[in-house]
């Protein structure tokens, strides 16, 4: 899975909370959002390692450190999504 299809399932997640869901709905939102936000801490981790373990380049570590940021977002919108989705707010 990529950073696009991290994207397209946030705005699907967004999309259908919009709609309105069922309570059968809104834990199928939560539950895909949780399992999200565990993929994109596990990546932000590993890329932390290869910036910490291996010999990269500045350019590398630039390009690895935007990812990480990218995903950082990401895990941002989504937890937003499970407040919703949790009927909580943000």
């Amino acid at each position: 899975m990529g950073i696009r299809d991290f994207i397209q399932l946030l705005a699907e997640h967004r999309e259908r909370l919009a709609g309105g869901l069922s309570e059968a709905g809104r834990e199928e939102v939560l539950r895909e959002a949780e399992t999200m936000v565990g993929m994109i801490d596990a990546a932000v981790r590993e890329l932390e390692s290869v910036i910490k373990n291996r010999r990269v380049n500045l350019p590398e570590e630039h390009a690895l450190r935007f990812a990480q940021d990218v995903f950082r977002h990401l895990r941002e919108e989504e937890e937003k999504v499970k407040a919703e989705a949790r009927g909580t707010g943000l």
